[in-house]
């Protein structure tokens, strides 16, 4: 008798959750709060293309308006575990860009988003890093070698290339859709 009160009482317990919706995970309210946390540039902007409630997947578009890539505008997927913060979020470029970090697949060669991730860090710090890579390209740790080399050796050329790539234009062959902002 015991264990069938037992049992009424988990399913009663099982159905009261199922009424009160999904739980999120602990990877969902830290995420969650680092977005209503978020204080974004004027040149950055969040969208989130399953909803709000969807909130693991998400864009960030980055219009700089200084540097090397200015008026161009770049938009970075994030792909954002369960697990996070214990995690880094997959953050991939969806515009094609001529940039020595930021290889023509759009994988981004940013420390924190690898070997440096910690999880005291947040989808601000992410952000602040990519808006850097911006600001001042690193042509020692590159993912686009043609790219870096020309930005240390020939960096008149580098800015031609880039302004070309924004345009909608051709660089070494390939071609790149306009991303003018």
């Amino acid at each position: 008798m015991i264990k069938l009160f037992s049992v009424k009482e988990k399913q009663k317990q099982e159905a009261t959750a199922a009424k009160a919706g999904p739980r999120q995970t602990s990877g969902e309210l830290r995420l969650q709060k680092d977005i209503s946390e978020l204080n974004l540039a004027s040149t950055t902007s969040i969208h989130f293309p399953n909803g709000k409630e969807k909130l693991l997947n998400f864009e960030v578009t980055i219009n700089p308006d200084e540097g090397y890539h200015k008026d161009g505008s770049f938009v970075f997927t994030f792909a954002v575990s369960p697990v996070y913060p214990h995690e880094a979020p997959k953050v991939k470029c969806k515009t094609k860009v001529y940039h020595p970090n930021i290889d023509l697949e759009g994988n981004v060669c940013l420390n924190i988003l690898r070997e440096d991730w910690k999880p005291v860090l947040s989808i601000s710090s992410i952000i602040c890093g990519l808006q850097f890579l911006f600001l001042d390209p690193n042509p020692d740790d590159p993912l686009n070698k043609e790219a870096a080399a020309l930005l240390r050796d020939n960096p008149r050329q580098f800015e031609m290339n880039v302004k070309r790539s924004i345009q909608g234009g051709v660089v070494d062959g390939t071609h790149f859709p306009s991303s003018r902002a």
